[in-house]
């Protein structure tokens, strides 16, 4: 890839002889534990150049090879972590293990990885949602305040109808939108703004 500059759209990428078949054929041969530094580095390079979601259900076919890759992901750093983070959102049968990963990925720098956290943890249903969702809420940003709101609906949080309220108020064009989706699909007339949160 970096050689030749390939981008998805290329026979490269998609043909059996391509990217997408040499990382096949790798994950076919190779289990996590016998992964070396130099298959893990090239594993997150793909991960990070790559415009298409079907690497990540590769690499992160089985819980297991979600859990290896996210912890190399985290102790390398790098966008990678926005698809593996929503890999172990549907980690169910190991939400444990995944959640304590997730709680990493809160501290990301990067925006949208921390949102994705946000979210991957309201889908295995965690306790910690209401108050992390509360600090993304409070950090101000459109994106995390719409993450926020995701996720306090997602887990059934009671915080939810005060934030979906906050949010039809917020003014800025997304959030906007999201919450009247939000509020429309409660079924109810939206909510009264709480006037000491303008």
């Amino acid at each position: 890839m970096a050689d030749h500059q390939w981008v998805d759209g290329y026979d490269r990428w998609w043909s059996e002889d391509g990217v997408v078949g040499a990382v096949q054929r790798f994950l076919a041969q190779w289990q996590p534990e016998d992964w070396s530094d130099a298959d893990v580095t090239c594993l997150l390079y793909l991960l990070e150049e790559s415009t298409t979601d079907y690497l990540a259900e590769l690499v992160a076919h089985t819980e297991s090879m979600t859990l290896s890759i996210a912890k190399h992901s985290l102790a390398r750093g790098g966008t990678a972590g926005d698809d593996i983070a929503t890999r172990l959102g549907l980690c169910t049968e190991r939400g444990e293990a995944a959640e304590i990963l997730l709680m990493e990925y809160m501290g990301a720098a990067r925006e949208r990885t921390r949102r994705i956290a946000l979210l991957s943890l309201a889908s295995l249903g965690s306790t910690a949602v209401p108050e992390l969702a509360v600090a993304a809420w409070t950090s101000g940003d459109e994106h995390q305040r719409i993450g926020a709101l995701s996720a306090l609906k997602a887990v059934g949080s009671d915080l939810y109808p005060e934030y979906l309220s906050q949010a039809l108020v917020d003014g800025r064009e997304h959030l906007v939108a999201f919450a009247e989706r939000c509020a429309a699909e409660r079924n109810t007339d939206p909510p009264q703004p709480d006037v000491q949160h303008r």
